[in-house]
């Protein structure tokens, strides 16, 4: 590859593979430009197919989702490794939000709305541009339902999950 912008190619994907660790949520094309200083964007992209196919065997991959570039833990070895995160690329409100459409599959929206507020508009579309939840226009609401992206991103099937949270909230009802 000829080199188009980057000091050193080494050093460019060294930079590159840095940005992508410390990411806490999938890096663009054009702001991965700006972070190593590579002007061009196919360029770029050759790199982070290179490192792609780099990170195949590994126990976690570099992958290309809509949103952009992001390093992410093989799902065979996700279960295991699951609990050392607190999934702290979801602010709260989303995952309250991903509580609600986990527990009550399929969800309106409405209801989701009416349970959180408005700011659940915001949620529900940067849930659904992750591809955690798939929003379908229904009547002037939308029907909430989880997607495999979801189970493989919290490495659980989301009948296992929805287990999970019930057991809670009959824990949490004894309680009171």
């Amino acid at each position: 590859m000829a080199d188009t912008g980057s000091p050193d190619n080494t050093d460019g994907k060294r930079l590159l593979e840095a940005a992508l660790f410390m990411a806490s949520e999938p890096l663009e094309l054009e702001r991965l430009s700006k972070i190593v200083g590579i002007s061009s964007l196919g360029y770029l992209k050759g790199i982070l197919t290179e490192l792609e196919h780099e990170y195949k065997e590994k126990g976690f991959h570099l992958r290309e989702s809509s949103e952009g570039w992001m390093f992410q833990v093989d799902g065979r070895f996700l279960p295991h490794v699951a609990s050392l995160t607190p999934y702290s690329d979801l602010p709260e409100g989303e995952k309250r939000t991903l509580a609600l459409v986990a527990y009550k599959e399929p969800l309106m929206q409405a209801e989701v709305i009416k349970t959180q507020g408005n700011k659940a508009y915001t949620y529900i579309k940067h849930l659904a541009k992750r591809g955690l939840i798939r929003a379908e226009k229904q009547g002037r609401t939308k029907s909430l339902s989880l997607t495999q992206e979801f189970e493989r991103y919290f490495g659980e099937n989301k009948e296992a999950i929805k287990e999970r949270l019930i057991a809670k909230i009959n824990r949490e009802e004894k309680e009171i």
